[in-house]
């Protein structure tokens, strides 16, 4: 009942805005886990770029496996500009911060494979692939510089300390271009997705028994 009425007072508190993202940085139609964590007994707390609390950060899974994910390619949510933070130099591995047009939000996008623009970004123009970067097994970091990170105009708020992949959501594309799913990854059903056996936190390879 706390948690239920923690999650409401926040979805009420929190109004969505036209200045947060109508895109999404996923290709239309692929279905992915959003999860995080606050206190992990191997890992701890989960770190934000931004300075923000550690729910508000989303760790991104695309497949069952976290060997699933490697190579996803990765769109600029709408019009704006990308600029690279880190060269694997520490660990976020590789990483860039896409920003609107009109300044009002900036994403920060970690432990990338390979980051594939710089400067002015279109909307739907690949920016990068999801990768394992810095230490982690492959699967994508994200957050938002409003904390609350909304994705294609929907809030996105992953549960706290899940110990597995998180909950499911279909990405809309792009904001004005909805580039398809590519072939070498298909959009499918959360059963297809869902392990039989065990959960994987996000990226870490650390798994738990169901």
């Amino acid at each position: 009942m706390l948690r239920s009425s923690f999650l409401l007072i926040l979805l009420t508190a929190w109004p969505l805005s036209t200045q947060a993202s109508q895109g999404h940085v996923l290709a239309k139609g692929v279905v992915y886990q959003a999860a995080t964590y606050i206190s992990h007994p191997r890992f701890g707390t989960h770190s934000s770029y931004y300075g923000c609390r550690p729910e508000q950060v989303v760790d991104i899974n695309i497949g069952a496996e976290s060997h699933d994910d490697e190579g996803m390619p990765l769109f600029a949510p709408e019009d704006g500009t990308v600029r690279i933070i880190h060269h694997n130099n520490n660990g976020w591995g590789h990483s860039l911060e896409w920003r609107n047009l009109a300044g009002t939000e900036r994403l920060f996008l970690a432990h990338l494979k390979n980051i594939w623009a710089v400067g002015e970004v279109r909307s739907g123009q690949q920016i990068a692939e999801i990768g394992g970067t810095g230490g982690w097994k492959p699967h994508l970091h994200l957050e938002s510089s409003r904390c609350w990170l909304e994705l294609g105009g929907s809030l996105v708020l992953p549960p706290v300390n899940p110990y597995g992949n998180g909950m499911f959501l279909v990405s809309n594309g792009p904001s004005g271009s909805h580039p398809d799913t590519p072939k070498d990854f298909f959009a499918v059903t959360p059963a297809d997705m869902q392990p039989s056996h065990r959960l994987e936190l996000g990226g870490s390879g650390q798994f738990f028994a169901q």
